[in-house]
């Protein structure tokens, strides 16, 4: 995007955003212009409204005043009304010049999607958007994205099944912006009077589409808009009338919350309401609902607070469950739709060493190597992490707290696996605690950093 001189009136809100940073930062105008490469002159007409920034000195303004992407989000709002102005100057032209022939939308369709489009992926690898904020501003835009005709719900689901795979394999927060389009061009799709039939599909898409992003936001330690989107997921998946789908949103709710910190017991409750809706009938939903079970209540056991033969129950029922599942499930390796015999695996390692069972848990974790996709990264670090507790559990204390840095040293430690870096820290003998590697780890717990970030 090109920096205009005309007034833009849907800059000036931008430029008040801008103008308070600034102010709040303590700097000048001149000031500011000395920490990033514009002119204090131009920095001037942006606050006034009168130019528009370029996407490259948003992010350098970002870069400086740290607004935690409120600059952005004005930004990508002043975008959104002005495509909207365009497209109003567009249709006055066309009636005013053109006035037999009927107003095309396909010309104004390509120039609005170039317009919001180019300014998003623009931004979109160089700026911080808050999430919570996204779907919003990608609301003042769905007219100038996505295609205007029929639709595909294997397309969709297929799709849906993508997303579940580049959420366990790639960089953590990725698919925010995605996710968030695809959202809202299907929410326009259900606004077109779909048939019944259709309707249920795209609740459907809908609803594994905002599973996903509360998993991503999760990732990113946003619990509000996951909570968010974990409702939206829910309320869409009910709607649907998938009873499947109904347990799948559950039980990924229930991990998500979990890992971010909500009490055991209202986890459990969650747990409940998606095993009491499958009513036995076997799925990966159901079986991500007991392994999910078990973990808690092995959480729990492992701390004193529980126990650790109901944890082994559930473990129980998640092999039950496991025996008669559709070969759907069993052979989708990769993505969070399926339930294959690595998550089975991993399932029992962390059951077992969290209850004390070294032998079963060794067993288990041997296993799960053997079974585990090298492109599942995250899960992999999660397993690495496991087994570093079963080293300090038969005291192997100088390798278990290796093989924890080794495997946090690569990868962000989310708030699941913060979790388990505290139950590798909490195993420690109390004196262990004092080394510096076990101090280390537990700074590196604490900030959700890796050390390659710090």
């Amino acid at each position: 995007m090109s920096e205009r001189s005309e007034a833009l009136g849907p800059w000036a809100g931008f430029g008040a955003v801008l103008r308070t940073w600034r102010e709040r930062r303590g700097l000048s105008l001149r000031g500011l212009a000395e920490r990033i490469r514009w002119d204090h002159s131009v920095i001037g007409k942006w606050e006034q409204g009168r130019n528009a920034p370029s996407a490259a000195a948003i992010t350098a303004l970002e870069g400086v005043l740290a607004t935690g992407g409120e600059l952005t989000e004005a930004a990508l709002r002043a975008q959104a009304m002005e495509v909207e102005r365009l497209r109003g100057e567009i249709r006055r032209l066309r009636n005013r010049t053109l006035p037999a022939r009927a107003e095309s939308t396909e010309d104004v369709d390509h120039m609005e999607r170039r317009a919001a489009m180019q300014f998003l992926a623009a931004l979109g690898t160089t700026a911080v958007v808050p999430p919570s904020a996204i779907q919003a501003i990608l609301s003042e835009v769905n007219r100038a994205i996505g295609d205007r005709g029929d639709f595909d719900l294997d397309d969709w689901d297929r799709t849906v099944w993508e997303y579940g795979f580049r959420t366990n394999s790639g960089p953590l927060g990725a698919l925010i912006g995605e996710l968030t389009a695809d959202i809202v061009q299907v929410k326009r799709l259900l606004d077109d009077n779909p048939t019944p039939s259709e309707r249920a599909g795209l609740l459907r898409i809908i609803a594994g589409l905002n599973q996903i992003l509360a998993g991503e936001l999760t990732h990113m330690q946003e619990p509000s808009a996951a909570r968010r989107a974990h409702a939206t997921a829910r309320r869409a998946a009910d709607a649907s009338g998938d009873r499947d789908l109904r347990v799948a949103v559950r039980a990924g709710h229930a991990w998500n919350a979990y890992a971010l910190g909500e009490h055991p017991r209202i986890v459990l409750r969650r747990l409940d309401d998606a095993i009491h809706i499958a009513n036995g009938a076997p799925s990966a939903g159901l079986a991500n609902a007991y392994a999910t079970r078990a973990f808690v209540l092995a959480v729990q056991a492992d701390a004193g607070d529980g126990d650790k033969d109901a944890a082994v129950d559930a473990l129980h029922n998640l092999h039950d469950v496991f025996e008669r599942l559709p070969a759907s499930a069993t052979e989708d390796e990769v993505s969070i739709w399926g339930f294959a015999e690595r998550a089975l695996r991993f399932s029992e390692a962390h059951t077992f060493a969290l209850t004390g069972r070294r032998r079963e848990a060794e067993q288990a974790i041997s296993q799960a190597f053997a079974l585990y996709p090298p492109e599942l990264v995250h899960g992999l670090a999660n397993l690495r992490l496991i087994q570093a507790y079963t080293l300090v559990r038969q005291n192997d204390i100088p390798q278990g707290l290796d093989h924890a840095m080794a495997t946090v040293q690569d990868v962000p430690i989310t708030p699941a696996r913060r979790r388990i870096t505290g139950q590798v820290i909490n195993a420690l003998p109390e004196k262990a605690r004092s080394l510096p590697a076990a101090r280390e780890l537990h700074a590196l717990a604490i900030s959700g950093a890796s050390p390659r970030d710090v």
